[in-house]
């Protein structure tokens, strides 16, 4: 009898120790699709699809406005984070 160890899913050990209303923001979603869909892949694989759709630029901008305490999100930039002078 061979024993298989499986390795740790980092985001499921994430999704643990999230905040409480960061999670609520999952769980909500993820009873949402059960709703309207009749299922869902849950919270974790949930996470796991939310982290694979930012963008480099994305996570700069969110910190830029954390740091700098922006409250008001004026300009946004296109998916290559660049801007465009059509959409200001």
């Amino acid at each position: 009898m061979t024993t298989e160890l499986k390795a740790p899913d980092e985001v499921e050990e994430l999704v643990k120790v999230l905040p409480t209303h960061l999670r609520e923001n999952f769980e909500k979603a993820d009873l949402q699709l059960r709703e309207f869909y009749g299922m869902s892949p849950g919270v974790t694989a949930l996470v796991r699809l939310w982290l694979a759709c930012g963008t480099s630029s994305q996570v700069r901008r969110e910190f830029e406005l954390a740091v700098l305490d922006i409250k008001k999100r004026g300009l946004n930039p296109n998916e290559n984070g660049g801007f465009d002078e059509d959409r200001l």
